[in-house]
């Protein structure tokens, strides 16, 4: 079989015929003038940046970059072009229509005879599905250590739950089982007044323990983001008058009065009903739990613009300055203690922050240590309407 040799005078044409029906973009730059312009670009580059050869040679092929010249994938293309050595290469490019796409760049070097770099030759291929791709499994995976460190703070924090859970319902009940052996014991000997003592001690630790369950659901919902509201028109003063009549006893054994001040024509408040009653118990309960033996509680309702404003009002020791940036804390235990030995989670106005702010309202504290404290909500108020007279 004979073998049929190309003559040199064949040869360029037959390489020009090849870079023509190649897929991926060939770009050919003169390094022997002065800013390496390009001296040929094939048809498959003109379809991937849109630009014609006429437009693009005599050009440095800077001009894909848009004027990002400070690209990780540059600084390979200059260091290749500097050293005179091969290299790969991600570009960010724009076509002639604007629009971006990401551009792998091989390069490689034609050297004269004595060893200079005469050409660079760019292969060119659009890679914008891969590194697409790349970044959203990138961003993917940034997300899923976020959700995991989110899990475990979660989990962090549901432990500290537990354990204070665990930790504050102990004593109590070891209190409930003494008083019901005693109880026992005494059945059928035991005088009326003594079986009405014992049975009022049982109710009060009843409500200790009912109220740590309550706090630590209601942390939990918080810390979840499980709590949903539905906001509509609320009458405060009402709940208010409920939330105070279930305090009456504890108020009652610390001979604390207490006083619920409404002004006329009150606008209704819109708020969340399972909210606010958490709120309004947690505030009234501290101030019960924090006021002195024989001193007042008093839930204050005023209106204020466009806001309706709740203010418990105690007699107690008050807060200090120090103290008052960490008040709304997770888990914060004052130096202030209750007056009648009771106990406290430190989750209470931790909870009443978040249903407030969950329900577009605000919550402070005014406090002057030795005068007591004044814990103050103001919820978005319900417009009134305007009613107009009939026409005659």
């Amino acid at each position: 079989m004979e073998t049929t040799t190309l003559k040199s005078t064949q040869r360029p044409r037959l390489a020009e015929a090849i870079f023509e029906n190649l897929n991926e973009g060939v770009t050919v730059a003169d390094c022997t003038l002065p800013d390496a312009p390009l001296i040929y670009v094939n048809r498959a580059f003109e379809r991937l940046t849109g630009f014609s050869a006429d437009e693009v040679l005599g050009r440095n092929c800077r001009f894909l970059h848009r004027g990002e010249s400070e690209q990780p994938g540059l600084e390979l293309v200059r260091k290749s072009l500097r050293e005179g050595l091969p290299c790969t290469a991600v570009l960010r490019n724009y076509r002639k229509d604007g629009t971006l796409f990401y551009n792998e760049l091989h390069l490689s070097p034609i050297r004269a005879e004595g060893g200079e770099v005469h050409y660079f030759i760019g292969i060119q291929r659009d890679v914008s599905d891969r590194v697409n791709t790349e970044e959203a499994l990138w961003r993917l995976n940034e997300d899923l250590i976020d959700v995991n460190r989110n899990l475990n703070s979660a989990n962090q924090r549901l432990g500290e739950l537990l354990y204070v859970a665990a930790h504050d319902i102990k004593s109590p009940l070891t209190s409930i089982m003494l008083s019901l052996e005693l109880l026992q014991d005494k059945v059928g000997t035991m005088r009326p007044a003594e079986q009405k003592r014992q049975i009022g001690h049982l109710r009060i630790i009843s409500q200790h323990i009912r109220d740590i369950v309550v706090e630590m659901l209601e942390a939990r919902q918080v810390e979840a983001g499980r709590a949903e509201l539905r906001q509509e028109p609320i009458d405060l003063a009402l709940k208010a008058k409920i939330v105070m009549r279930f305090y009456r006893d504890p108020a009652r054994a610390k001979r604390i009065t207490l006083k619920l001040i409404v002004p006329r024509s009150l606008p209704k408040a819109r708020a969340d009903r399972n909210s606010v009653l958490a709120v309004l118990d947690n505030l009234i309960s501290n101030a019960v739990k924090y006021s002195p033996v024989g001193g007042t509680v008093t839930v204050r309702l005023s209106r204020r613009d466009r806001r309706v404003r709740l203010a418990v009002e105690d007699q107690g020791s008050g807060i200090s300055a120090e103290e008052m940036p960490k008040l709304f804390g997770r888990f914060v235990k004052l130096s202030t203690q209750p007056t009648g030995g009771e106990h406290s989670t430190g989750l209470g106005l931790y909870i009443v922050k978040k249903f407030v702010e969950m329900m577009k309202g605000r919550v402070w504290c005014e406090s002057t240590p030795g005068k007591g404290s004044t814990f103050v909500v103001e919820l978005p108020r319900v417009a009134q309407r305007v009613r107009r007279g009939r026409r005659k």
